[in-house]
């Protein structure tokens, strides 16, 4: 499960109702949240201490794991948004049990970090948020 994604996700699922505008600031929030030096970017180390301090937003029903079901509403409104989501939730099921949990969303690779460090500095810079958040929309 992964935070970029994540980002996007949860903004969608934030705002289902709100403008692409609107959510777009609130990934820009979560970028800037994330960057807790204030350096304009995001280290691997932010990076998963920003997405493993999400496990509570992520897990909506609050049964301790993440599974497609604390999507339903996401989904509903944006049927696309669940092939992402399988996806993320295969990423970070590390036991392949159908769900995520709290464990296996800390220990989950950071693939989505290196998708979108394209220049390979190992920071994620806000251009490069930009261009995930682009990449991530049109999937949706």
């Amino acid at each position: 499960m992964q935070f970029s994604a994540m980002l996007v996700v949860g903004a969608l699922l934030a705002g289902i109702t709100s403008s692409e505008a609107s959510a777009q600031s609130r990934m820009i929030a979560a970028f800037e949240k994330a960057d807790v030096n204030h350096d304009g970017v995001i280290t691997r180390a932010e990076f998963v201490a920003a997405r493993n301090a999400r496990f509570t937003d992520v897990d909506r029903n609050g049964d301790g794991v993440i599974r497609r079901d604390d999507f339903s509403r996401l989904i509903a409104f944006r049927p696309k948004a669940g092939i992402l989501i399988d996806e993320m939730i295969a990423e970070g099921d590390l036991n392949h049990d159908g769900v995520v949990t709290r464990a296996e969303y800390y220990q989950a690779p950071t693939t989505d970090f290196d998708r979108a460090d394209t220049n390979r500095d190992h920071v994620i810079d806000r251009a490069e948020l930009e261009a995930m958040i682009a990449r991530t929309k049109a999937r949706l």
